[in-house]
């Protein structure tokens, strides 16, 4: 079931005159890396805090399924789309400050990984530049701990803030986080709505030296950037590889022929296409090697999702 007109009109009832832009059956295609995903019932993109917690209040009080997007790299969506409201962070939410004498960047979540890395190198500040290049999210990133070149996200934050389900503000300190391998750095049902950074004085590589290594090593199809997370042993690229997966294609569907942990869009792919090849990937790699590939890429809805009718 999708959302009802009588709580469209509620939803745009409690967002009149606040910093907020709602959009109906909007296509998720339009705002994934991958260029798949079909709509969702409810798209919102919020500029403040006042909205956030609107939309946040909303979803509680009408029983609604809440999710946030940034960027849509790192997500395999359905083509049926998602149920409830989809929510996207931007204005002040995605803005970065910077106190380079004081050596820190706060960025609010929808802030962009590449322009956090920009604003570092231009105040003379090391330790973000490993984010440049990187297509997703400061709360994207987040989820995944996203990273490159040995370092990861989790490794520099020192303070997030967030709300809660109930639109409750939570800040949470470096001993609170967690920094795993491609695993949340927070716990995934707070909505990140900003971060702080821990940089030092220093220069170090240009950050268009690191994105331009970036963009030669990575496919230029639409992806969600690396498919499945690295296991202990090797990379997951070399496995798949040596599997003799790269090149194999369904549909519109294709593992790269440049970078074997990416399933490329080469062509109105579907999620099935992508979603059946990963499969095939994963049985092939574990029948040859006795590897169970695991994925990064997260997939919406997810079995705890399906059928989630505005709840």
């Amino acid at each position: 079931m999708r959302v009802g007109e009588d709580r469209r009109v509620a939803l745009q009832r409690a967002l009149m005159g606040l910093r907020a832009t709602v959009k109906f059956d909007e296509m998720l295609a339009r705002h994934t890396t991958f260029v798949i995903g079909g709509p969702a019932d409810v798209y919102v993109v919020v500029d403040d805090m006042i909205a956030l917690q609107a939309v946040v209040g909303f979803c509680r009080e009408c029983d609604v399924k809440l999710w946030v997007l940034g960027r849509g790299s790192n997500v395999l969506i359905s083509d049926q789309g998602l149920r409830g409201v989809v929510l996207r962070l931007a204005g002040e939410l995605a803005a970065v400050q910077c106190r380079a004498e004081e050596a820190w960047i706060r960025a609010g979540a929808g802030a962009l990984l590449d322009s956090v890395a920009d604003i570092a190198e231009e105040n003379s500040l090391t330790g973000a530049e490993f984010l440049a290049g990187i297509p997703g999210t400061v709360g994207g990133a987040l989820r995944t701990n996203a990273g490159a070149f040995g370092r990861s996200l989790a490794d520099i934050v020192e303070e997030v803030s967030a709300v809660d389900r109930n639109g409750k503000r939570v800040e949470l300190m470096r001993h609170q986080l967690r920094n795993e391998y491609r695993r949340p750095v927070v716990d995934v049902e707070l909505i990140v709505t900003a971060v702080k950074l821990r940089l030092h004085p220093g220069v170090t590589k240009p950050v268009s030296e690191l994105r331009q290594r970036r963009s030669q090593r990575h496919p230029k199809e639409p992806s969600a950037g690396s498919y499945f997370r690295n296991p202990s042993s090797e990379p997951a690229g070399r496995i798949i590889e040596r599997c003799g997966m790269k090149g194999r294609q369904l549909g519109g569907a294709r593992v790269s022929e440049q970078h074997a942990n990416f399933i490329v869009n080469v062509g109105n792919a579907s999620f099935s296409h992508v979603y059946e090849l990963a499969e095939i990937v994963k049985a092939n790699v574990e029948a040859q090697t006795g590897t169970e590939l695991e994925e990064e890429v997260q997939i919406l809805p997810g079995y705890d999702d399906w059928g989630a009718d505005w709840r």
